[in-house]
């Protein structure tokens, strides 16, 4: 009688400690919640009501819920103690899913700073089907309004899923850029955004317009014009754009500015003359033999 109590007892002792143990590895991570670590100018949440509320340091982040960060602002968010997400001005992230195999968000618009240290909660960042995924790295990831990404690792290897078939890394000192649709470009990172502009031979035309030819970093976006007449292209995977732009007649000061998601600018110009007069035709007069 006394063995059957003690086994009934030690039965009970190893169900308290397995279930004690269950609550300390599974509640905690149980309880990961995306959270507000800094909040500087305009950030807010939007839930699936679409009405904006403001954030402040120490409020918490709900899956379908979004961040939005206003001009000349930014907000940190972090998931337990080595997952960190910066938002640069006029970002917009939806946080998709939180739970113990990492922290999903759909990065809507804008530029992304991510830290992520080994054994902490890995973080994924999604943008119109394509899937960058860390685990112990730095990168910063950004995208424009027509779904260009930019993808760049500061420390650690980055994987990334939907540019090409199977997965790609990405490795730090490389740049990756997307275009929905079309192949990915990888490549160095560069010192500054190429521009190198093809302009007309003559300063001086008689044409209504002009065709400038260019290259510069792949997808970034192109605006050649003047004054309130600009005309907006996409660079190719190579860099290479376009356009043709009317003229004034007379003088037209010609611009080509170019700027890639990360927010580099490049930008050249240069003078046209447009002069559709026709030649004159100097009159003679002409003399008939006797």
């Amino acid at each position: 009688m006394r063995q059957g109590i003690q086994l009934v007892l030690v039965a009970l002792l190893v169900l308290g400690l397995g279930y004690a143990g269950y609550r300390l590895i599974f509640t905690e991570d149980a309880d990961l919640q995306v959270e507000v670590i800094e909040a500087q100018g305009t950030v807010r949440r939007v839930g699936t009501d679409g009405q904006p509320v403001d954030l402040a340091v120490g409020d918490e982040v709900d899956a379908e819920q979004s961040v939005e960060v206003g001009p000349n602002s930014r907000a940190v968010l972090g998931v337990g103690e080595g997952t960190r997400l910066e938002l640069e001005a006029a970002s917009a992230v939806r946080v998709l899913e939180v739970d113990p195999g990492g922290v999903r968000v759909e990065l809507e618009q804008g530029r992304v700073k991510a830290r992520v240290r080994a054994g902490s909660t890995p973080l994924g960042v999604n943008s119109r089907g394509r899937a960058i995924y860390a685990d112990d790295a730095d990168f910063t990831v950004a995208v424009d309004a027509e779904g260009a990404l930019v993808l760049q690792p500061e420390r650690g290897t980055v994987r990334v899923q939907g540019v090409d078939e199977g997965e790609t890394a990405v490795g730090q000192g490389t740049r990756l850029s997307s275009m929905p649709g079309r192949s990915a470009v990888m490549e160095s990172v560069p010192a500054d955004l190429l521009l190198e502009v093809g302009w007309p031979t003559k300063a001086t035309t008689r044409g209504a317009e002009v065709v400038i030819e260019g290259r510069t970093g792949a997808y970034a976006q192109v605006e050649v014009g003047q004054d309130q007449s600009w005309t907006k292209v996409r660079a190719g995977p190579e860099g290479r754009f376009r356009a043709n732009v009317p003229l004034d007649e007379g003088a037209n000061h010609v611009q080509v500015r170019a700027r890639d998601p990360l927010g580099n600018t490049r930008q050249e110009e240069q003078d046209i003359e447009r002069d559709s007069t026709a030649p004159s035709i100097a009159g003679s007069e002409v003399q008939w033999g006797p």
